[in-house]
């Protein structure tokens, strides 16, 4: 068992740990006729699985540390492996040491990737592919990853460069980019509170008791769910160590991850391994169809509701934004009133009245019967939830197949390689009355 796996299996026991604590309490009367919770001493079955549990969380400490010793050692033991093409004397794609420099965003990842795409499963030749081609300390970093063998993902990338890469996906994503907020889920799972309505207060007079307050709460519930990017890479590019050549495949990890992200994170239906999207995730009755016929006057009126919708629920209203396709845009921009003027001025420059605008060709302008049809989102973004474990596993495969639009290609005739990266995450509304969709948009130039 590895140290990823081990450390979860502690996290486990410890939570049990504090279920046992956290249910030792006892009801009794406070002096002003209230009741009050208060620690008790834990009954001999529960001091039993206490200790039984407490013994537990100390084994699987002492297993960490002889992992960590086992990792320690493999890197002192590594022994260089020839990078392919190249030969003992003067291999291909080794560099000097150099004084150290500035990494870019994701460029860590990239490094990361090339290495394991030499290296294959062997985590001593993965380390001395990167140490080849970025230096000793990098051959360190290798050496001290996480290998999932259990899960068959590869390498666990360090946090550090898994958050990294995740938040170049920001600017990619529109969901992201419009300020959805990201929560660490580091076991996999996160169980939090939603409002469903808020909390109320009342004046009261001197020496006149406060009324009750509180808010009608639910339940969030994310698990991870596994996102499966492949990218196949040429073996020219992966035995460079071009700056150039790191940020190609940097760029294309991130696109492979990115296009799926925007999609599922906007319209998934949602299922035991996919997310669920923000369409799906909106009250019906923010859900608000358009005017068939379009003119100025409807769209504007339209407009007005799927805010309204939103404003009237409460929210805090702190990182709202619309979001629609690109049709959906050059349509408001380029719409115009009785005199000529162009009617809402302030989109050219991305916004639709004092709000941002998000534009993807996630949202598709062929819905409805006449396939004709778009939708156009609005909300507050902050209260659109990403669970994130922060952390990416890659592997790499010189023999495997893949799908190149419909086409199934294979790596090793077409001189190859197939880095998969696999991220985890999962998605919620803490309000879902903090958006509406406008849907049946049929405005076109």
């Amino acid at each position: 068992m590895r140290i990823t796996a081990l450390k979860q299996s502690l996290a486990t026991v410890l939570a049990s740990m504090e279920g046992i604590l956290a249910a030792a309490v006892e009801t009794v009367a406070a002096g002003d006729g209230t009741e009050a919770s208060e620690p008790r001493d834990l009954t001999a079955e529960e001091q039993a699985s206490f200790n039984e549990l407490t013994a537990k969380a100390e084994g699987i400490q002492a297993q960490i540390k002889r992992e960590e010793q086992i990792l320690a050692l493999k890197a002192s033991a590594a022994t260089p492996v020839i990078v392919p093409g190249g030969n003992p004397s003067n291999p291909v794609g080794t560099m000097p040491a150099q004084p150290k420099a500035e990494v870019k965003p994701g460029i860590m990842v990239a490094r990361l990737a090339q290495a394991v795409a030499i290296g294959g499963s062997d985590q001593r030749a993965v380390a001395s592919a990167a140490e080849q081609l970025y230096g000793s300390d990098m051959g360190q970093i290798v050496a001290n990853m996480e290998q999932s063998t259990d899960t068959k993902g590869g390498f666990l990338v360090d946090e550090a460069y898994s958050s990294d890469f995740i938040d170049i996906l920001r600017p990619r994503v529109v969901i992201r980019q419009m300020g959805a907020r990201t929560v660490p889920m580091p076991e996999g799972n996160l169980t939090t509170r939603k409002k469903t309505a808020g909390t109320t207060a009342s004046y009261v007079g001197e020496r006149v008791p406060a009324p009750t307050t509180g808010a009608t709460v639910g339940q969030i519930t994310m698990s991870a769910k596994r996102l499966t990017a492949l990218v196949p890479i040429t073996n020219q590019l992966i035995r460079r160590s071009s700056t150039n050549v790191q940020m190609m495949i940097r760029d294309d990890l991130i696109e492979g991850v990115a296009v799926k992200e925007d999609q599922q994170f906007l319209r998934g239906t949602g299922s035991a391994t996919a997310p669920t999207g923000l369409r799906n995730l909106i009250a019906g009755g923010n859900v608000i169809a358009a005017n068939a016929t379009v003119n100025l006057v409807n769209v504007t009126n339209d407009l007005g509701k799927l805010r309204l919708a939103v404003l009237n629920a409460n929210i805090p209203m702190t990182q709202c934004g619309y979001i629609m396709s690109p049709r959906s845009l050059l349509f408001l921009e380029n719409l115009r009133d009785g005199n000529g003027n162009k009617a809402f001025p302030e989109v050219a420059q991305g916004r639709l009245g004092i709000y941002p605008i998000g534009v993807t060709t996630s949202v598709p302008d062929n819905l409805g019967a006449g396939t004709d049809a778009s939708e156009i989102y609005f909300g507050d973004f902050a209260q659109f939830m990403i669970g994130d474990t922060e952390r990416v596993a890659i592997a790499a495969s010189d023999v495997a197949a893949y799908d190149d639009g419909g086409t199934i290609r294979a790596a090793f005739s077409n001189d190859e390689t197939v880095v998969r990266l696999i991220s985890e995450h999962d998605t919620q509304v803490r309000y879902d009355t903090a958006f509406a969709v406008l849907t049946a948009v049929t405005w076109a130039m």
